[in-house]
């Protein structure tokens, strides 16, 4: 019962994971069309916004900070492998959540910076000393709710592993925390470009002339 709870609480978090990820990959392109715009501004108008330094700082930290919890969902995270798929399943599950626990300690940590640092700016009223006089607490606030949603999935993910360790596979906990293998990836990468798997499969599957089935066979040049 408390494994099917943690699930669906994990679903949810996955789910406003994937929407926050999104909001910080749009930012990221704004951030990018703000600097450009400024910078030809300032080369061919005679004029620059005078806070591209500032504002291009906050989109960023914000964009990373809410892509933490989408990386993790989609497993992208960065992770040395090279051992840890060498040790026998029943080796490899516990290796896999001291990881997720010592991920989940270390997101506690930032989670638990970034709100002191947020209530601090809102207690005192604190300004960014530039030209906009920015409130501290707007960007920091945003970059506490990215840091708080990608500490409650790791906490989440650290609890449905454990609750795996006994009844679970190793394929149930590598879904949540190992990292992907290359099908996945190549999966995904068809995907981007519109191809599917599968249809792609088909078409390498010979016919019964031996050639693929969309191919064209070669012309025979002796007939010319």
């Amino acid at each position: 019962m408390l494994l099917v709870v943690v699930r669906a609480a994990n679903r949810a978090v996955d789910a406003l994971a994937r929407v926050m990820g999104a909001c910080a990959g749009w930012l990221i392109i704004a951030c990018a069309l703000f600097i450009t715009f400024d910078v030809l501004a300032r080369r061919f108008l005679g004029f620059s916004t005078q806070s591209s330094v500032e504002l291009s700082g906050y989109m960023l930290g914000i964009g990373i900070t809410w892509g933490l919890a989408a990386a993790m969902e989609a497993r992208s995270h960065v992770r040395i492998d090279v051992l840890i798929m060498r040790f026998p399943p029943g080796v490899r599950r516990w290796l896999h959540w001291v990881a997720l626990l010592a991920l989940a300690i270390f997101a506690g940590f930032l989670v638990y910076g970034a709100f002191y640092t947020a209530r601090e700016s809102f207690e005192f009223r604190a300004t960014d000393n530039s030209l906009l006089k920015t409130p501290l607490i707007s960007p920091q606030g945003l970059w506490f709710v990215g840091l708080a949603v990608f500490g409650l999935m790791a906490a989440l993910r650290t609890i449905e592993v454990t609750l795996l360790l006994r009844g679970g596979t190793i394929g149930e906990v590598e879904r949540l925390t190992g990292p992907r293998s290359y099908v996945e990836e190549a999966t995904e990468t068809l995907d981007a470009i519109g191809v599917k798997a599968g249809a792609l499969q088909q078409s390498l599957q010979p016919d019964g002339n031996g050639a693929s089935a969309r191919m064209a066979r070669p012309r025979d040049r002796s007939a010319l």
